[in-house]
């Protein structure tokens, strides 16, 4: 009878797990901050989120980056001390297919920068152009999706956000 009760013990609560999905575990801080510490001649960066139970670290050495802990989406932002005004422009199409134009509604007389995140702040594309009233930006090898513009020339600045269907 005993092993009649261990067998079916065993299939009822292995059959479930045999033929289940896996899990993924995930943890997304909503909260945190990151300081600089100097300690004895040596830097430290120190990071911590809420909801996050790791610490964090990037070491980089001869070009390698080391990351320790869970990652969060890196956020980007713009010194405002080297912002004066937000840029004018026409950005079309959009949403696009294939390429994105720029189309400045000032003179533009400095180099233009460039840079697109995907809308989790994933890192996707930094260029620099000449300075030019209208620049073609080739996106087609973009996965379909809504994407985070950011336009940087002198001391103006524009964001704007890119679909592409």
């Amino acid at each position: 009878m005993k092993p009649l009760c261990a067998l079916i013990f065993v299939l009822i609560y292995s059959l479930p797990v045999a033929y289940s999905q896996s899990m993924q575990r995930s943890t997304v801080g909503n909260s945190g901050s990151s300081h600089q510490v100097i300690s004895n001649g040596k830097t430290y960066f120190v990071s911590q989120s809420i909801g996050q139970a790791s610490v964090n670290g990037t070491s980089i050495k001869k070009g390698h980056a080391i990351l320790q802990g869970f990652q969060q989406p890196p956020f980007f932002s713009v010194d405002q001390r080297y912002v004066d005004g937000d840029l004018k422009a026409t950005i079309f199409p959009n949403p696009f297919q294939q390429s994105v134009f720029i189309s400045f509604k000032e003179l533009i007389e400095n180099d233009v920068s460039i840079i697109i995140h995907d809308i989790s702040g994933r890192f996707i594309l930094k260029e620099t152009f000449s300075a030019s009233q209208l620049i073609s930006l080739p996106l087609s090898n973009t996965s379909d999706g809504e994407y985070i513009l950011n336009i940087i020339t002198g001391n103006m600045h524009l964001t704007s956000i890119l679909i592409k269907q």
